[in-house]
């Protein structure tokens, strides 16, 4: 069973999901994963519908909180408190619906208004009901609410760890609320990983992991749903399979990734472009390189028959000598040779080619290493590109095409 499908099973399954069982309340949850690998994805997308409708059953809240832009531990509590409130009285439309004037909710309650898109609530409210508020948020927090902290490793340097997890722990053991914490692996470096290490050995019940396969994670994105409960990539269901497959290819696993992809692929489709599997291909390959390097290519004519794409912007540093040294070289262009698992192995073979003196001097070796060194990013791109053979069976034209497509967002009938 994939990693997806058993994380949906403990966490919400309805006879046992951890996060539905109230023995489990007071519990802190980490639910860590790969940078881009579609945490946050899975958890809007697959596991809050099932919390939001358990949780509403209860009459207790739900809340998930972003920690990337809140520079203080107050915002972020304010935020949780009024998101808190909303659950009480049954979301957004009821409490603005009948109201014509708004007044400042109080100084604990500030970041509400902003939440609900307005700078003041109700002219009138004062202190008492301002304190019923506050009661109601708490009531739907104790003893059964849920609250999620996404993005823990982007929260701003200026909210201390100790203070953030103090606020965590207040949250699980005072208020008794399930506390889940989403974030990638390896976040913290120096006296901040130290910290966190410790505190989270202190606060953390259940550690878990999610890290699932590349197809699992394309068909929860590609399968998902628009506003209008329609397929959003419903235009690309008979090209899934050379779409997966490339994407395969590549080894990445990272959720916006794929939708970047997804939504040129919908583009350039949608335009009438030519769309068998060579192009569809070769369109997907050139856009991720292009997420991972920023780079574009071209094809040199006098390669031609070596059938070798080079990154523009490597050709353009590259003195005449440097050049001819690397495409007239006795393994191919750039040394580069299709049995080489790794850029490491690339790299180690590059930097450590022999000279014909009759052709380059040593001292330009050197330079052309130093190249190497300070422009390793589009050494990446260019390994990338012929390893997986990026333009294979697409002409010119065509790869001119997608090339400039990727490169400036816009597709242009010519």
């Amino acid at each position: 069973m994939a990693n997806e499908r058993i994380l949906k099973k403990y966490l919400v399954d309805k006879d046992n999901g951890y996060l539905l069982d109230s023995n489990n309340n007071g519990k802190v949850i980490m639910l860590s994963g790969k940078w881009g690998s579609g945490k946050t994805h899975f958890w809007k997308n697959i596991i809050e519908k099932e919390l939001i409708k358990n949780q509403t059953k209860k009459q207790k809240a739900y809340v998930y909180s972003s920690l990337y832009g809140n520079r203080t531990l107050d915002k972020i509590e304010d935020n949780i408190y009024a998101q808190a409130y909303l659950c009480s009285v049954g979301g957004k439309n009821a409490v603005l619906s009948g109201y014509e004037k708004v007044k400042d909710f109080g100084k604990r309650f500030g970041s509400f208004c902003s939440l609900l898109d307005v700078s003041k609530l109700v002219d009138g409210i004062d202190d008492i009901q301002q304190k019923n508020i506050k009661r109601s948020a708490l009531s739907y927090l104790e003893n059964g609410g849920i609250v999620c902290f996404d993005d823990f490793e982007r929260k701003s340097k200026d909210i201390d760890l100790n203070d953030l997890f103090g606020f965590i722990s207040h949250l699980a053991i005072d208020l008794n609320c399930k506390v889940v914490i989403i974030l990638n692996d390896d976040v913290f470096k120096g006296i901040e990983k130290d910290v966190f290490s410790n505190v989270k050995e202190k606060s953390v019940s259940k550690f878990l992991k999610y890290e699932p396969t590349i197809r699992d994670l394309f068909k929860s994105i590609i399968f998902q749903k628009n506003s209008e409960e329609e397929f959003k990539y419903s235009k690309l269901r008979k090209h899934l399979k050379v779409i997966l497959k490339t994407i395969e290819e590549t080894e990445e696993l990272n959720a916006r990734i794929y939708i970047q992809v997804l939504d040129n692929l919908v583009e350039w489709i949608k335009n009438k472009e030519e769309t068998n599997d060579d192009v569809l291909r070769c369109l997907i390959l050139v856009n991720i390189n292009f997420i991972l390097y920023h780079t574009i290519f071209i094809r040199e004519k006098k390669l031609r028959n070596q059938n070798t794409i080079f990154n523009l912007h490597t050709i353009s540093k590259l003195s005449i000598e440097g050049f001819n040294y690397f495409i007239n070289c006795s393994n191919g262009p750039f040394g580069f040779q299709k049995e080489e698992n790794t850029f490491e192995e690339y790299k180690i073979k590059l930097t450590k080619k022999k000279v014909d003196k009759k052709d380059i001097l040593e001292e330009e070796v050197r330079d052309i290493k130093q190249f190497i060194k300070d422009n390793i990013t589009l050494f990446k791109s260019d390994y990338f590109a012929n390893k997986l053979d990026i333009s294979r069976d697409v002409d010119d034209a065509i790869f001119q095409k997608i090339n400039n497509f990727i490169e400036t967002g816009i597709l242009i009938n010519e």
